[in-house]
């Protein structure tokens, strides 16, 4: 048995490193991130000048972030970028992952080099946005989400955006309406449209509606505390003040901001 063991090792080492990247790919679909991210640095040491790392660098950096690994992560996707074929994809998940640490000064100045090199690009327009609304900045951020508008009105980050506006000047009927195009229109319209547009019909005392969006999407978002805000809200207008404490106390439970979880608690007793 130990040499079986020891056969498999040693054949393991002799990996090519065409073979280290194909064993990646499968160990991803296999959902065994740490031991893909292993492979490709496998590949790498076996071969520091090979054209393609620039693009493993990539991948790898990927994986660190959805393991957590954030420094490393951060380390590869700024070694990728040198004489990657495909800079945008880098700076865009460098910008990703420098806005989960809060970096988020360093992510605008990768959507500036983004900008830079491509100026018709609505995702850059809008992230940048959504950053520049993180710093209080709403000026910026509306101009970025217009620009989009107008360079693209049909993209999906431009409706984002404009949708974001809407829901920031309290026009929540024109926001859902966005939504509601976007859940039609798009082949696979992600949970959070729905969550979003339940957002509306909350706000606009449509109660029916926003209970049939959060139905719809119970499986993907039951980890999300902003769910359970809005189902509380849902349950409170039914009367259901017992489950509506429940969801209350859960989305708490989850991260959202105590003080106004609080306050929806105090609603129910």
């Amino acid at each position: 048995m130990i040499l079986a063991l020891l056969a498999g090792c040693s054949m393991k080492a002799q990996n090519t490193y065409q073979e280290w990247v194909a064993e990646s790919v499968k160990l991803i679909e296999n959902n065994r991130l740490d031991s893909a991210a292993s492979a490709l640095q496998n590949a790498m040491s076996l071969e520091p000048a090979n054209e393609n790392n620039p693009m493993l660098l990539l991948n790898l950096g990927v994986l660190q972030r959805r393991l957590h690994r954030y420094d490393e992560a951060y380390i590869s996707l700024t070694a990728a970028l040198a004489a990657n074929p495909d800079p945008e994809s880098v700076l865009h998940n460098r910008a990703a992952l420098l806005c989960e640490l809060g970096r988020f000064d360093e992510a605008i100045e990768d959507y500036d080099s983004i900008l830079l090199k491509s100026p018709q690009n609505t995702e850059a327009y809008y992230r940048r946005g959504l950053l520049y609304l993180e710093k209080g900045d709403r000026k910026k951020t509306e101009s970025d989400f217009k620009t989009a508008q107008n360079i693209d009105e049909n993209s999906l980050f431009s409706k984002m955006g404009m949708a974001l506006l809407y829901k920031m000047d309290g026009d929540w009927p024109e926001a859902a309406k966005i939504y509601s195009g976007i859940i039609e229109n798009e082949p696979k319209p992600a949970s959070v449209f729905y969550l979003d547009r339940a957002e509306c019909y909350v706000n606009t005392g449509q109660f029916s509606k926003a209970a049939a969006d959060l139905r719809a999407i119970e499986k993907e978002e039951r980890e999300n505390p902003f769910y359970y805000i809005l189902l509380g809200r849902v349950r409170l207008n039914q009367y259901d003040n017992f489950a509506a404490k429940a969801d209350f106390e859960k989305a708490k439970k989850l991260g959202y901001d105590a003080a106004l979880a609080d306050k929806w608690i105090e609603k129910t007793e």
